[in-house]
Parts: structure tokens; C-alpha cells; sequence
């Protein structure tokens, strides 16, 4: 009996002990109970009532967003004041005020075909036409007007190479496309001025083109294009390259953010992918690589690291907000707003692109300079872009006198680099060369590529230069970024515009 009673006191102490551990957690859960959030439920379907699979829902200016399943249904946090929006590819984007709610969202599917008779609008702010980009967008418009898009037609160096013409516009001054290559002209159309439709007057010749088309690689352009192909890349160039959907009726922009619902706008992941570039940036011309900066980021560790070139050239200034204040357009993250500045072989840029390193010892053979050019925080090679670009490092040596003194030994700059004979430094550049080995020559004559000594992207080119020991007081080092070879400059009366990256002097 006492066993019994006390194995009955045993399980009636785990019983009470259990309840209270019970009423413990109960207690808990009350006490860390997080309110259930309140969601919003709705249905996406196509312009015919079926419900479609696939779509993003997003509140608009969020990152929050939900994927409708099978049966077009989604489900997604409240964001009260907010509109809702929805987008799926091969429809324009959609969405819903917040006063309506979610509801049934319907997509417009977008047109089947490009039609070719479309009027491009000009992205000049006016008045009078309110169907004109920089009406509503401002910011973005100065932006791009301060870019090299916006002068493509117009630029003075590239129409001087066109028609042979020198800076004050005398003719037959030094190259000249028009002259060498006359059926050659409408290759830079493609990319210069790609809106000039068939027919046109100006297809073959740049000069002629008027209105909308002189606005060079403009707003609407860029925001018709449906894909870029790979097929054939360097060897189709600029709108050829491009699969455009203009519409027939109303109208369409493309563009790299889902939640624009005007109606008019459609989202594409194309408008964040180097690939989007490459019709302009990659380009065999008669046989010469003379655009090669697509096929520089495929083999370059930014690519292996999923750097795009957008991330760089369209990097968000931070201090755009709106992309169409008072006209529609919502607070965003400054981040994600890309810049229309589109930067390329700006001073600042190239001195983030270039380190110079430098180092000068006295020794028993002399004074001796070492010097090595890295290329960093880059995505091709430097520099890159058309053909002649250059980088040239220069080293030069004094006495106390001021007397220039020659160096004993290290590597001179090429007698045909425009900087005389015997000078010290190196040359970074693809050189063409003629068949008879002349250089520089333009690259729509019969030519071939004599060296490349550009910087890849992470390494570095070194020089070793050795001068007298008594005789050298200082050294002076510069790096300096030519947009052409200087006998070109020269022949075509062109303002110095050399970048000077570095300058510098050294004492032993």
C-alpha cells in the first residue's frame, strides 16, 4: 500500500508539473504573439479573362512582390496609399490604385510586330508637343544631352573623319572617309545616327540628317528595342543588330524597372545586361576590329564576377529621386535610377581605371626608374572604345642645369607614335599599320593590326629606364590619355583635348 500511494504521488506530480510547463508556454506564446499582417489577395489575367501564371505583382516603389501561381491568384502584404502593379513578359505593364484595390488586374499583350513607318519622337523639351521625353523627364534628358549618345551626329571629330574636313571646316584635310570608302559611309549610320529609316536622305551620308534623326542615339531609340542578338555580333552593327517593336498605335517604351503602369511603358532585364551594348561597342569594320569592348568584358574578371557594364557607365548618381516629378512620377530609392550621363574616358574615370606606380633609386649603375601602369576597377581593356584611343607614357630626365639628359638604357616609344624619335616611355594602343608597315592609317584603307599593348583588366605593364648618375637631377613622368594619334590632331587642327592622368617628378 505505501509503494502504491507513493507511485501514485510520483504521476501525480509529472501531471502537475507537465500542466504547469503547459500553462508556462501558453503564457509565452501570448506574450510573444506577433499580429498576423494583413494581406491583400487578387487575380492577373490576360486581356480575354484568362487568368495568367508567372506575373510579378509588386506594391509600386517596392522591392515587396509576389508571383501569381497557376491559377493566376496571388497574395501579398498590405501597403496602404500605395498602387499596386503587375508585369509579365509579352505584356505591358499594369497596375491598380490604391483606392481600388487589388481586384482583377488585366494585361495588354504587346504588339506581335514592329512596324516600320512609326514616327520617332524627339526628346527636346517642348512645350507645344507634350508626347516629348524631356517634358516629363527632365533630369534624365540633361543627362543624356550631356552625353556622347547625344552627339553621335553631330560630334565635330567624327564628322572632321567623315568628310575629311579639318576643324575649321576646310576640305581635304588629312582622313577621309567620304573620299577612301564612299559605299562604306552607311556603316556609320547604324550606330551614329540609327533612326534614319530607308529611303531617307541621309542613310549614306550622316550630313544630311535632319530633325529628330540629328539627335544622334536618342531616348526613343533605346527604349524600342525588344532584344539585341548575339548571332552575329561585330559583324552586324547598331540597328541591325536590334530587334525594335515600334507600334502601330499609341504607344511603347521598354525599360529596366516592372512597376511603370502608364500603360505604355514594358519592363526588360535586357536594359541591365552588357549585352544591350554590344551592337554599338563590338564592331569588325572592312575586316578591322575596330570596336572590341563587349568581347574586352566577356574575357574580363567583371564579367566572372557578374559586373555588367551598366554598373559602371549608367552607375546612380544618388541624387535622383523622380524620374517625372509632378508628371506621374513617385519617390524611389536614388539606387535604383540609373544615370543617363553614361560617362566613358572622363578624367575621372581613367585616373579610377589607372594606377601608376613609380619608384627611382640611386645604384651604381645610375639612377633607375622603375614605373608600372595597372589597369583596375575596369571591365575591358585600356584604353578601349574606337581603334585610336591611346594611352602614352612619357619619361624625361634633367640636370641641375635644366639640361635634358638621354637615358643610358629602357624602352623608347615607337618612331611613328607622333612623339619623335628617342623618347622614353611606352605606347598602350592597338596600331594599325599599313601594308607597307606606316602607321598610324586609318582603318577603312587596307590595313592590319601591328601590335595591341592595351592594359587587360587586373595586370599591369611595367618599364625599367637607367640614367646617368652624375648628370640626373630629375625625372619626370607623365601618363596622358589621346583621343588620336597626334599627326591626326595635328592634320585635323583639333583643339588639345588630352586627359592627363598623371604627372609627375621625381628627385633621387
Amino acid at each position: 500500500m505505501v509503494s502504491g500511494f507513493r507511485s501514485g504521488m510520483h504521476w501525480a506530480a509529472i501531471v502537475a508539473g507537465a500542466g504547469l510547463l503547459l500553462a508556462l508556454a501558453a503564457a509565452t506564446m501570448a506574450i510573444l504573439r506577433v499580429p498576423s499582417v494583413p494581406r491583400v489577395r487578387g487575380i492577373v489575367t490576360d486581356d480575354q479573362g484568362r487568368p495568367l501564371a508567372g506575373a510579378r505583382v509588386r506594391w509600386k516603389g517596392t522591392t515587396q512582390y509576389a508571383i501569381t501561381d497557376l491559377s493566376g491568384q496571388f497574395r501579398l502584404p498590405r501597403e496602404d496609399g500605395r498602387a499596386l502593379t503587375v508585369w509579365m513578359p509579352g505584356y505591358f505593364i499594369a497596375g491598380t490604385s490604391a483606392e481600388r484595390g487589388p481586384g482583377i488586374l488585366r494585361l495588354r499583350p504587346l504588339p506581335g510586330e514592329d512596324w516600320d513607318e512609326y514616327e520617332w519622337v524627339d526628346p527636346t523639351p517642348d512645350a507645344v508637343h507634350e508626347e516629348r521625353c524631356g517634358n516629363c523627364h527632365g533630369v534624365i534628358h540633361d543627362e543624356w544631352a550631356a552625353s556622347a549618345h547625344a552627339r553621335s551626329v553631330t560630334n565635330r571629330r567624327f564628322r572632321n573623319l567623315y568628310d575629311g574636313s579639318d576643324w575649321d571646316g576646310r576640305p581635304e584635310r588629312g582622313w577621309n572617309l567620304l573620299r577612301d570608302h564612299p559605299h562604306g559611309a552607311g556603316v556609320c549610320a547604324a550606330c551614329h545616327a540609327p533612326t534614319l529609316p530607308a529611303g531617307h536622305p541621309g542613310l549614306d551620308d550622316i550630313r544630311k540628317a535632319d530633325g529628330v534623326h540629328a539627335c544622334g542615339v536618342h531616348c526613343d531609340f533605346c527604349h524600342k528595342i525588344a532584344d539585341a542578338r548575339l548571332d552575329r555580333v561585330g559583324l552586324e552593327h547598331g540597328r541591325f543588330a536590334y530587334d525594335l517593336l515600334r507600334p502601330r498605335e499609341g504607344q511603347l517604351f521598354f525599360g529596366p524597372l516592372d512597376d511603370v503602369d502608364r500603360d505604355e511603358d514594358a519592363f526588360s532585364p535586357l536594359y541591365k545586361q552588357s549585352r544591350y551594348c554590344a551592337a554599338c561597342h563590338e564592331g569588325t569594320v572592312f575586316g578591322v576590329p575596330v570596336y572590341t569592348t563587349y568581347s574586352e568584358w566577356l574575357a574580363s574578371p567583371a564579367r566572372r564576377v557578374g559586373l555588367q557594364c551598366q554598373d559602371c557607365h549608367m552607375k546612380p548618381t544618388g541624387n535622383l529621386t523622380n524620374i517625372a516629378p509632378g508628371r506621374g512620377g513617385i519617390e524611389r530609392d536614388p539606387l535604383s535610377l540609373a544615370s543617363h550621363v553614361m560617362p566613358g574616358a572622363t578624367p575621372e574615370m581613367l585616373r579610377q581605371a589607372v594606377r601608376l606606380d613609380a619608384d627611382l633609386q640611386a645604384s651604381e649603375k645610375g639612377i633607375v626608374l622603375e614605373v608600372a601602369v595597372t589597369a583596375q576597377e575596369v571591365g575591358h581593356k585600356v584604353p578601349t572604345g574606337f581603334v585610336d584611343r591611346r594611352l602614352v607614357l612619357t619619361v624625361s630626365a634633367w640636370g641641375d642645369g635644366g639640361k635634358e639628359v638621354q637615358p643610358i638604357s629602357g624602352p623608347l616609344l615607337p618612331s611613328d607614335a607622333g612623339f619623335g624619335s628617342n623618347r622614353s616611355g611606352l605606347l598602350f594602343a592597338k596600331v594599325l599599320e599599313d601594308p607597307e608597315g606606316r602607321a598610324p592609317v586609318a582603318f577603312w584603307m587596307p590595313c592590319r593590326v601591328r601590335e595591341d599593348t592595351r592594359l587587360e583588366p587586373g595586370t599591369a605593364r611595367a618599364g625599367r629606364w637607367v640614367f646617368p648618375r652624375n648628370a640626373t637631377a630629375h625625372v619626370r613622368i607623365r601618363l596622358v590619355y589621346h583621343r588620336f594619334p597626334p599627326q591626326v590632331a595635328q592634320e585635323k587642327n583639333w583643339p588639345d583635348d588630352r586627359i592627363v592622368i598623371a604627372d609627375r617628378i621625381l628627385n633621387p
